[in-house]
């Protein structure tokens, strides 16, 4: 679903496909970028906001590709996307989850021209978009994960041309910027989040989790139940403290601690939104992550791929953002 208040008139009969030039602005054969193909297929979402999302798909596949160059090369193609096409590719670009492949690329520290790249594009991304403010925040989460690990960002020159035109200033009485009233609102309690706070939340979060779990999707009743809905409303309060808090803590421990409460708030919130909405759960494992100790001895040590997969789906768990 496209932004709300977006016009979006009736898909044409027949248009050229941009996602099947995506694969050609992208070649490991090419000596630099193709930028007549990039304008070429930013031309065609503006005249057809209906192909954005295929696009953007096509844009993320390329990025997983293991060659640098193709990645580079994809990476460009959606700098000048952002920068000429606006409202749908910043949205499909957060929703398509093509931010958290980018982090990825990060950590698994590739090469270094491309990892500068996203690092800039991260960095002139959050700014663009008024950071903790912004309408989209998966951007200003994606560069808060890189952040916190310690990675230092690239300088950008000082007379280099802005990655997009930034939105309107803050002061606008635009409901779109609402965000910025909140938090005056919310600063003062905000500066007093201590560890002791952080954990207060995420026994918060982990009570609605218990309950969403048990809850019956087809019981009406249950799924608006008075607690439940409170702690929702009390679970979203917390996330925008958060936002706040770790946008301006200098504390790198509780930064962390932030961080990671922060995911386990969007999975928990989305469940429930899934619920409500009717939508499937996924089947996954729990959300609350703590360590206890076994009620009987095992008979047999587990096997060495059962631990395996176990921490590797609660580093997935971890690294996971909705956006």
């Amino acid at each position: 679903m496209y932004p709300s208040g977006a016009v979006v008139g009736a898909a044409p009969a027949a248009a050229p496909s941009a996602a099947s030039r995506v694969e050609k602005a992208t070649s490991h054969l090419l000596m630099g970028p193709d930028w007549a193909v990039n304008l070429e297929i930013c031309d065609i979402l503006n005249a057809d906001v209906w192909q954005t999302k295929d696009v953007v798909k096509a844009v993320k596949k390329r990025l997983q590709n293991k060659d640098p160059k193709v990645q580079f090369f994809a990476l460009t193609l959606l700098e000048t996307m952002m920068k000429n096409c606006g409202e749908y590719v910043r949205f499909e670009v957060a929703e398509q989850h093509v931010l958290q492949e980018m982090v990825k690329i990060i950590q698994k520290k590739n090469d270094m021209q491309v990892r500068d790249k996203i690092l800039l594009l991260l960095d002139s991304w959050q700014e663009a978009f008024g950071g903790p403010g912004s309408k989209y925040l998966q951007y200003h989460w994606a560069y808060l994960e890189v952040k916190t690990t310690g990675v230092v960002f690239p300088k950008r020159p000082i007379d280099a041309p802005p990655i997009f035109t930034p939105p309107a200033t803050h002061n606008s009485s635009s409901p779109r910027y609402a965000a910025g009233s909140l938090s005056d609102r919310m600063s003062s309690d905000v500066e007093t989040l201590s560890l002791g706070d952080l954990n207060n939340i995420r026994n918060v979060t982990d009570l609605l989790n218990d309950m969403v779990h048990a809850l019956n999707p087809s019981d009406r009743t249950a799924v608006n139940d008075e607690i439940i809905t409170d702690l929702v409303t009390q679970c979203r309060s917390n996330q925008q403290k958060l936002l706040q808090f770790v946008s301006s803590t200098g504390n790198e421990q509780l930064l962390k601690q932030g961080l990671e409460i922060n995911d386990l708030l969007q999975s928990v919130l989305s469940k429930y939104d899934a619920v409500v909405s009717g939508a499937p759960l996924a089947v996954e494992a729990p959300v609350r992550e703590t360590i206890e100790a076994p009620a009987v001895k095992p008979s047999a040590p587990p096997e060495n791929n059962d631990i395996a997969n176990e921490e590797e789906d609660e580093f997935a768990q971890l690294a996971q953002r909705y956006f």
